[in-house]
Parts: C-alpha cells; structure tokens; sequence
C-alpha cells in the first residue's frame, strides 16, 4: 500500500512539472536606447532597436523592433500579452501587431519627434502619442491620426514631454509639458491646467494604487507632488540635493518606496512615501539617470538607464549597482512585464 502511494505521488509530480513551467510568468526587461552610443559625423550611426532579455536569465541581450530609429519610449497593450507593441521614434510611432516580429511606421509623415506612446488600456485600436508640437491620437489603430491641443495654448504647451492614463479611469489623462502639467477628462480630447504652477516639467507618475497621488519631476524645481488629483502640489526634497528629474518609480507592491532620477543625481530613494530622500551610486559610473523601472516580481530588484553608460542593475533596493548591458547606451525608457 505505502509503495502505491508513493509511485502515485511520483507519477502525479512529474504530470503537473510541465504545466507549473509552462504557466509561470517570467519578468521580461526592455529597454529602449535614443542610441548605443555616442556619434559625429562621418562615423558609422550607433545601433539603435529595443532590447530585451529574461531577468531571471544570464544570457545575451536580443532585439526586436527597426534598428536605426532612436527610440524615446515604448509601450505594450497589456491585455494581449505583447502581441501589441508600439515604439515611439524620431521617425513617428513604429507598431507590430504579431510580438515584435515585424514593424512599420503607423503614424504617417506628419508625425515625427514622438517622444511618449501609450496604447488604451482596453481597446488597442485607441494609443496616444506626444511630441515637441503637441499630443496625437489615433481610435483606428493608427491608420488616422488627429492632433487635440485643445487647452495647451502657448507653444510651450504643447511641447508635451510625458503623459499617463489614469489606472483607476482611462478617461482621464495627465501629461506634463514645457508650460505646467495638465489634465484631460475626455480622452485627451481636450486640456486644462492643473493646479501646479511650476514650468519644464519632464515626467508625470500615478501611485499604482491611490489614483489621486500624483508626483512630477522638473527641469529646475526639483520633485512635486500631488494626493488630490493634481488640484494642490506639494514640494518634497528632504534629502534631495539636486533640482533635474527625468523619472520617478513607485514600487507596485510597496507604494511608500519611491525611486528617482534625473541629471547628475544618481539614484534616489524615499521609503515613506517621498517625505525623506536618500542618494545612492555606489557602482554607477555616471550619474544621469533617465530611466527606472523596479521588476514586479522582486521589488528588491531595479533597472537604471544611463545617459551613455549603459543599464544598469541593483538586486537590494537600489544600495548597490552592476553595469547590466548595452554597453554607450545613452537609455530612455525601461519596462518590465510579465507575459
């Protein structure tokens, strides 16, 4: 009987192996490089293409995506498990509609310099693109696209740097511009300002899990926050000793731990909810940061872009840093998903 037991045991294990490997879910990391290094003229053009590798894996970064396009952002419709896929590009918005394995341009010529892409988080047929002249859209899956700068009035305005869709309304939009950051409750049909006065602003974030948190980096004026929908701000530099931020990362699983970067600042962290600031670079060889991304599945774990040096990579919160790959890179963006 006991034999039985044990040979039933045995079989039952190696029948569920395969299936617990074939369902588990493996962080993927991406980054995207306005180059892999430095050029002047009369040199062979740097490669430039979306990078990707498995976190968990030692291996050889690969890329997908058109090489030669410097690439300022990226985004993927969640809900079809990258099948969907879209870079923003110097050349326009590239789409692939099959994983990555073939592109092509789907915002036409009048739409170059994009900087930020986004697709609706439940119709991939809706993204959203931005610009130095101003914010784009597209319901038809990028066959037509039309320009809503309604409410960015000034040509600062509509120089819109960053924008996000609220997780909690995808009605809603937030986007930071030269002038201050706005706020669209119509599909970005249409803009107002919102509460924060301070200009040259270069990203806007969302708290993963209070939609009303909001928190902003500047040009000049360092890091800003809002916990009332962007109706009051609130400076908050307590540790901070440098005024350019280009990226800011809530931890998904613990909101309270906050990253940032920016020029000259190495990496910054705040562990209750960015009241307090505390500088680490210990590994970093140079300290403009433009890209963060913390990995889902590890919060311990982090992705920094460099601005010619490189990714980089801490496995204990950001204390520590390894040079990670894509050796000159001068990165934009960083995501992490897990398909």
């Amino acid at each position: 009987m006991r034999l039985t037991v044990k040979l039933l045991r045995f079989v039952l294990f190696f029948l569920c192996f395969p299936l617990t490997l074939l369902f588990a879910q493996e962080s993927i990391v991406y980054v995207a490089p306005l180059s892999t290094g430095f050029y002047h003229t009369g040199m062979v053009i740097p490669l430039s293409a979306l990078f990707y590798k498995a976190v968990d894996a030692d291996t050889a970064w690969r890329y997908k995506g058109r090489p030669n396009n410097r690439i300022s952002g990226m985004a993927f419709h969640a809900p079809s498990k990258g099948k969907y896929m879209a870079l923003a590009t110097h050349t326009g918005v590239h789409q692939s509609f099959d994983y990555g394995k073939t592109w092509k341009v789907t915002s036409g010529w009048q739409i170059t310099e994009v900087n930020h892409v986004a697709y609706d988080p439940i119709n991939p047929d809706i993204i959203y693109c931005s610009s130095p002249y101003g914010f784009y859209k597209t319901v038809d899956a990028g066959k037509s696209w039309t320009k809503h700068n309604k409410g960015l009035q000034s040509i600062n305005a509509q120089f819109v740097s960053s924008f996000i869709i609220d997780h909690s309304n995808p009605h809603v939009l937030y986007c930071s511009t030269e002038d201050v950051a706005y706020k669209s409750t119509d599909m970005g049909e249409s803009w107002q300002k919102m509460g924060l006065r301070i200009r040259h602003i270069r990203t806007i974030v969302q708290h993963p899990k209070d939609a009303k948190v909001l928190a902003v980096g500047t040009e000049d004026n360092g890091i800003y926050f809002s916990r009332d929908g962007g109706k009051t701000w609130g400076k908050r530099d307590t540790g901070i000793f440098a005024s350019t931020f280009y990226t800011i990362a809530f931890d998904p699983s613990n909101p309270d731990v906050i990253y940032a970067g920016g020029f000259q600042t190495g990496v910054y962290k705040s562990t209750d909810g960015g009241k307090k600031w505390k500088q680490y670079f210990k590994g970093l060889p140079i300290l403009d940061i433009h890209a963060i991304a913390i990995d889902p599945q590890n919060s311990n774990r982090l992705y920094a872009g460099t601005m010619g040096k490189g990714v980089y990579r801490s496995d204990d919160g950001g204390q520590t840093w390894a040079f990670a790959g894509v050796k000159n890179g001068l990165i934009s963006a960083i995501k992490i998903e897990s398909f």
